[in-house]
């Protein structure tokens, strides 16, 4: 296996010249807050194990009620790391399932983008939180973060 010299040693200088690992692990600190006041504040839901780091492309955590887990349904609450936003997403527990979701939708209106490529994307439909890390105040993203969530469970358990 071949690494590329080149980004291991850019790699190194970020990490001794910039805060990249502090401001990472305040990003993973917030993800993990809110995950915890929305498990505070939505008892209906079962949040499924814990925030996942994926490489930094994004991070997430998952949560499902009891309707939506009937369903196949789970709703996941995204960090896009590249933009800096969060996105809230719903996605079936297989591509079986997001494909049969994915026609269902298909000829619906929706504020929601729809997934493009089912093969690439973990998602069904997938809402952006407009609010701005740094400039927005916590609260607000949660409580953006929770509408959404409420607004994709209210259009799946409507088909």
């Amino acid at each position: 296996m071949e690494f590329s010299n080149q980004l291991l040693l850019e790699y190194r200088k970020l990490m001794q010249t910039t805060n990249l690992q502090k401001c990472y692990q305040e990003i993973i600190k917030l993800i993990k807050y809110i995950r915890t006041e929305l498990q505070k504040e939505m008892s209906d839901h079962d949040f499924m194990g814990q925030v996942v780091e994926n490489r930094m492309d994004f991070s997430y955590f998952q949560a499902t009620t009891p309707k939506l887990k009937e369903l196949g349904l789970k709703v996941q609450v995204v960090f896009i790391h590249k933009t800096g936003t969060f996105e809230v997403w719903m996605s079936g527990y297989n591509r079986k399932i997001q494909s049969k979701y994915h026609q269902a939708v298909g000829c619906v209106e929706s504020p929601f983008a729809k997934c493009e490529n089912l093969e690439r994307n973990d998602y069904i439909l997938r809402i952006p939180v407009n609010k701005e890390l740094g400039v927005d105040d916590t609260k607000s993203i949660l409580e953006v973060i929770r509408a959404n969530i409420f607004r994709l469970e209210d259009t799946f358990l409507c088909l």
